[in-house]
């Protein structure tokens, strides 16, 4: 009985573990989809010769 509930035990931690894994895969892959729209649309913006050179920080 004891070989038996270790076993089952093993085998629920293992489980735990494959699932706790994929999540943080899954939030990696997240993570790297909000870098690369982000980045994209750094990349797209139009350049502009005056917008932005220009900063008053005294306001």
């Amino acid at each position: 009985m004891a070989g038996i509930s270790a076993g089952v035990a093993v085998q629920a931690a293992l489980t735990r573990q494959a699932i706790a894994l994929e999540v943080l895969k899954q939030s990696a892959d997240l993570q790297q989809k909000s870098a690369d729209i982000l980045l994209e649309s750094i990349v797209n913006v139009p350049a502009s010769g005056n917008r932005g050179a220009n900063v008053n920080i005294s306001a």
